[in-house]
């Protein structure tokens, strides 16, 4: 049995398996293309950083035609709305050799991790559950919850967002919508009498913007959250951080001009106007956000990974991160920096997101475990 190997056996079986993944995505993108022939040029077209951060980093982990093996739930809000939900457990492989019964069983994870996933209208449920390769369960039983935003269906490509979407992709949409569904799923666990030692925010591209504005909304929930953790951000916001790209990457400064006049006056219908297919009040939402500060205010440990080559994120960001926490007297940052990889963790030989992940499941495993949360 695959689970009663040593766990350098299984370890290694478990990165061949990712790395044939791979192989196969890498393939499919050379065959694809050449059967379409040559897409036409279109050189007017301005991309800001933060519509291609909008791209969910998902697509560096499997071929977008790898097939799902979870079925989307739909959590209603308040208003009426609905949104599609994953929701998975992780067994540790030390419980399936356990000779005596295990003392963690998925009805009861040691950590809870939910997800923020990156904007933009494509759906993470083509690339789950394989873009959590690496992360085993090192550090207990763990359940896993993705809450895609609004309007996105189960298998949506993000080629074209619709007019739903666009209406609804604001950042007080986002964090409500995300406030809910966590205090759903926490009070849940409350009733059941479950008390998870962990409780982890995961934020991955533009996602991590909203992780620590959570925080505090979620403080007299039980349980509460203990960790937050960051995948292709480095904690900067997003406009300081346009406006840095644009001074670097010529192409990005018309793109950065457009949307700096537009920022400048308030339309009629926030909603309804447009700056780079996202609404006026996307824009202006986003921009109060200052990322770094309210990392540093959450106080909770805070694991950070970026990749070395990442074009959407400023040079120097990581290390003005890191000072940033240190001058606040706060040693509570683990940052992973990943040598020549992209906002995907992909590098030139490498897929470094599986990296990640295993080196986030063996940092919860090392952190000092906090105290139940229940009181």
């Amino acid at each position: 049995m695959f689970f009663g190997l040593p766990k350098q056996i299984r370890h290694a079986a478990v990165w061949l398996a990712a790395g044939l993944l791979i192989w196969l995505m890498l393939l499919s993108l050379v065959i694809r293309p050449a059967l379409a022939g040559p897409a036409p040029a279109d050189n007017s077209r301005v991309v800001p950083a933060a519509v291609i951060s909008a791209i969910t980093s998902a697509a560096s982990a499997s071929a977008a035609t790898a097939s799902s093996t979870l079925q989307p739930s739909t959590f209603t809000f308040a208003d009426g709305g609905v949104a599609l939900f994953y929701q998975w457990d992780k067994q540790p492989w030390q419980a399936e050799t356990a000779v005596s019964a295990p003392t963690i069983s998925v009805a009861a994870p040691v950590n809870l991790i939910f997800v923020v996933a990156g904007a933009g209208c494509g759906s993470m449920g083509r690339y789950l559950p394989q873009y959590f390769t690496g992360l085993e369960g090192e550090s207990g039983a763990t359940r896993i919850s993705v809450l895609q935003k609004r309007h996105i269906s189960d298998q949506a490509s993000g080629d074209e967002c619709s007019e739903a979407f666009i209406r609804a992709d604001h950042l007080s949409q986002w964090r409500a919508d995300q406030l809910a569904f966590i205090q759903t799923q926490l009070r849940q666990f409350k009733q059941q009498g479950m008390q998870p030692r962990r409780v982890i925010l995961l934020g991955i591209s533009e996602g991590a913007e909203l992780v620590p504005l959570l925080v505090p909304l979620l403080a007299h929930d039980l349980p509460q959250i203990t960790h937050l953790a960051l995948l292709a951000n480095a904690g900067n916001s997003a406009i300081p951080t346009y406006r840095a790209l644009a001074g670097i990457y010529p192409h990005m400064q018309q793109g950065w001009n457009v949307l700096s006049r537009a920022l400048a006056s308030s339309p009629a219908d926030p909603e309804q106007s447009r700056i780079h297919g996202r609404s006026w009040r996307y824009w202006s939402e986003i921009a109060g956000v200052d990322q770094t500060r309210n990392l540093i205010a959450a106080r909770l440990p805070v694991f950070v990974g970026i990749g070395e080559a990442d074009t959407l994120i400023p040079p120097g960001a990581a290390n003005a991160l890191r000072k940033a926490f240190s001058d606040a007297g706060r040693s509570n940052l683990q940052l992973r920096v990943y040598p020549g990889a992209d906002h995907g963790l992909r590098g030139e030989h490498k897929n470094y997101l599986p990296d990640f992940m295993w080196q986030l499941d063996q940092w919860l495993l090392d952190e000092e475990n906090p105290k139940p949360s229940f009181r």
